[in-house]
């Protein structure tokens, strides 16, 4: 009977110490630290149309006023845009309509590059695209790498073919909408 018990308290122990030891590591992430993306900014301008480079300081964003129809409060720039950003799976009820067409859009022409195919490369790509009220891509900004080049230009030309989209509902009353979306490339064996 004392073998018995010699044998179970270092077994009650371990399990304790490894139920701690478990409950402790699900707490704490103990993956690579994930690093920042470098900002890669593509201007999209239809031919012919000359734009001049405007200064950083200039877009730097007003106290939001509220409009009249509404109530919301909507950012303006020095410029006199209204503008608003959203995320494309936003379930917001005001843009989901539109965002849904946006999304189908992009659906139907969105494919794996097959070099990064080839080659097993996976990531996730955060693209904010940005579009003015007549429907144009005003321009598509990489939020997030993956890590892989050809994963992030293929975000980005999807974004561009994608293009023009459907203008903004006049009840928007915005210059501009930025949507921000994630593009999942994965491989499934």
């Amino acid at each position: 009977m004392d073998a018995n018990k010699v044998i179970l308290w270092p077994v009650i122990i371990s399990i304790i110490g490894h139920v701690a030891l478990i409950s402790v590591s699900s707490m704490i992430d103990l993956r690579d630290p994930v690093q920042t993306a470098e900002i890669f900014t593509v201007d999209l301008k239809e031919p012919g149309s000359e734009q001049t480079p405007q200064k950083k300081d200039s877009k730097k964003l007003k106290e939001p006023r509220k409009t009249g129809d509404t109530g919301k409060a909507k950012p303006v720039n020095n410029d006199g845009w209204r503008e608003d950003t959203v995320d494309l799976g936003s379930s917001d009820v005001r843009y989901s309509s539109y965002l849904v067409k946006i999304k189908r859009k992009i659906l139907l022409i969105w494919q794996y590059p097959q070099k990064a195919y080839d080659q097993n490369e996976e990531g996730v790509v955060v693209v904010k695209m940005s579009i003015d009220a007549g429907g144009r891509l005003a321009g598509a900004n990489l939020l997030s790498s993956s890590g892989s080049m050809l994963l992030d230009e293929g975000a980005l030309g999807v974004v561009r073919g994608a293009a023009p989209f459907e203008p903004l509902p006049g009840g928007y009353n915005l210059s501009r909408l930025h949507i921000v979306a994630s593009f999942s490339y994965r491989l499934v064996e």
